[in-house]
C-alpha cells in the first residue's frame, strides 16, 4: 500500500472520507519506509474516531505534526530508545495537584519522578515549587556530555562520545525538521563539535557553543538528586509520590501492569502514584491516580484537561500500542461528552471563537480547523494554547463536561486543578 492509498483508507475508515484536502496533503509526507509511523497514525486515528472526533476537527497543524515531525520523534528514529523530550512548564499543573492533593497521608514529602528527561526542566521546577520536598529524578538517558551548538540547539552524548539525543533550542516543527532532515549528519556534527570543545582550553559557560561534563550534577541540591535507571531496574527507598508522565505510552499493557507492581513496592503506605501524559504548559493532560492502601493500589481517579476533547497537538492521543489502557479510558469519557449535543454546541460556540481570536487553526470556509497564523512565534504558540485551556475552564465548560458525565451515570468532579476527573463507580 502506497502513501496515497494509506491516507485514502484511513480517511474512509475513520472519518467518513471527510478529511480536508489540506490535512491529507500534509499526510503525504509520511515516510513510506517507516511501518512504525504508518501503524502509529492508524492507531491514533482509531482512538480519535472512537472518541467521536470528526474530520472537521482535524486541523492542518495536526496534519503537519503527523506528516513532518512524527517519524523523527518516535523510538524508531532513535535506534529504539525512548527520546528524552523535555519542555519547561510541562508538569506545572501536576505540581499543583500534588501540593493540594488531600489523599496523601504518608507524610514524609518525598517524590520519585520517572522519566525526568534531560535537561531535567520539569523535575527542577517541581523541586522549586515543592520546596520542602525531597525530589529524585530518574531517567535511562542521563548524559555524560551535554553540548550546545552556536544556535543553542543541544545534544546529549554517552561515555563513548556518541550522540544519544538532540533537540532544537525552540522545539517547533520547523526547527525539529532542520535538525532531523538528515539525522546522521546532525549526529556527526554534534560529535565533531564535542571533540572540538574537549580540545578547547577555555570553555565559556555562558556562551554558545559550549560543553558541560556530567551535566546532571549542576542541577543537584540537598533536596534534588538524580539516578540513571529505569522502571524495575533499580533499588530505591519508598516515596510518598511517584510521578511517571510521558513514559508508559511507549510500552504495551503488560509493561504497564508490571510497572504498577513495581510502583506499589516503592510507594509508602498512604502515598500516591500518578501516571499519564501531557504537553507544553500542562496542555493535553491526562492521568490515572492511585493510592497505596494496605499494600494494594486503589484507583482514585482518572483525570484529563478539557482540551483533550479538541486538541491542538497529538499528545492526548499518542500511543505506541493498540492495548494502551489510558487511551481506552480517555476514549470512554470523551465519547460520552461528545455525544451530548447541548454541551458540544456550547463548547464549539466558545472554542471556535477562541481559535479565531488567537489565530490558532480557526475554521476555514469549509468548516474545517485550518492553519496557525504565521505571525505567531513557535515558542509563543503553546502559551496561547495554555491560555485557551484556562479560558475554557474559567467559562465553566469543565463543570458542564462533568455534569454530562454524571448524567450518564458516572461519578465525576472538577478536581483541584480544574481537570475533569472520574472516580471509580
Amino acid at each position: 500500500m502506497n502513501t496515497n492509498e494509506f491516507i485514502e483508507d484511513l480517511n474512509n475508515r475513520f472519518f467518513k472520507g471527510e478529511l480536508s484536502s489540506q490535512f491529507q496533503d500534509k499526510l503525504q509526507q509520511l515516510p513510506i519506509d517507516r511501518p512504525d509511523v504508518f501503524a502509529f497514525v492508524q492507531r491514533m486515528f482509531g482512538f480519535m474516531s472512537s472518541a467521536g472526533i470528526p474530520a472537521k476537527d482535524m486541523s492542518v497543524l495536526i496534519g503537519e505534526i503527523l506528516g513532518t515531525l512524527l517519524a523523527r520523534i518516535l523510538p524508531g528514529a532513535w535506534e529504539g530508545r525512548v527520546p528524552p523530550i523535555t519542555i519547561p512548564g510541562r508538569h506545572a499543573m501536576i505540581d499543583q495537584y500534588i501540593k493540594t492533593n488531600p489523599w496523601i497521608t504518608s507524610g514524609s514529602k518525598s517524590m520519585l519522578d520517572i522519566g525526568c528527561g534531560f535537561p531535567p526542566h520539569t523535575t527542577k521546577e517541581t523541586a522549586d515549587y515543592l520546596f520542602d520536598w525531597k525530589i529524585t529524578g530518574v531517567d535511562t538517558s542521563l548524559p555524560v556530555y551535554l553540548i550546545y551548538d552556536a544556535e543553542g540547539n543541544y545534544a546529549t552524548l554517552d561515555e563513548n562520545k556518541s550522540t544519544v539525543y538532540f533537540q532544537p533550542a525552540i522545539p517547533s516543527v520547523e526547527n525539529w525538521n532542520k535538525l532531523l532532515n538528515n539525522a546522521s549528519a546532525t549526529k556527526s556534527r554534534f560529535e565533531n563539535l564535542l571533540v572540538e570543545l574537549l580540545n578547547k582550553s577555555n570553555n565559556d559557560s555562558d556562551s554558545f557553543p559550549r560543553l558541560e561534563n556530567n551535566p546532571i550534577k549542576t542541577y543537584e541540591t540537598d533536596k534534588l538528586s538524580f539516578i540513571q535507571g529505569g522502571i524495575g531496574l533499580m533499588d530505591i527507598e519508598s516515596n510518598d509520590v511517584i510521578r511517571c508522565f510521558n513514559v508508559l505510552y511507549y510500552f504495551d499493557d503488560t509493561f504497564f501492569e508490571n510497572a504498577l507492581k513495581w510502583f506499589a513496592e516503592n510507594t509508602s503506605e498512604g502515598g500516591i502514584i500518578l501516571i499519564g501524559g501531557n504537553w507544553s504548559l500542562s496542555t493535553e493532560c491526562y492521568y490515572n491516580v492511585y493510592q497505596k492502601n494496605g499494600n494494594q493500589l486503589i484507583t482514585k481517579e482518572f483525570a484529563f484537561s478539557l482540551d483533550c476533547i479538541c486538541p491542538f497537538g497529538i499528545v492526548a492521543w499518542y500511543a505506541n500500542h493498540d492495548d494502551d489502557r489510558q487511551k481506552a479510558e480517555l476514549v470512554k469519557y470523551i465519547s460520552v461528552i461528545r455525544k451530548d449535543k447541548s454541551f458540544m454546541g456550547a463548547f464549539y460556540a466558545f472554542h471556535d471563537a477562541q481559535r479565531v481570536k488567537y489565530g490558532i487553526c480557526p475554521r476555514d470556509n469549509q468548516g474545517n480547523y485550518g492553519v496557525v497564523d504565521p505571525s505567531i512565534e513557535p515558542l509563543y504558540l503553546w502559551h496561547l494554547v495554555s491560555k485557551v485551556l484556562n479560558e475554557l475552564n474559567e467559562s465553566g465548560l469543565n463543570q458542564k463536561a462533568v455534569d454530562v458525565l454524571n448524567n450518564a451515570g458516572l461519578k465525576a468532579r472538577v478536581n483541584e486543578v480544574g481537570h475533569v476527573a472520574v472516580e471509580p463507580c
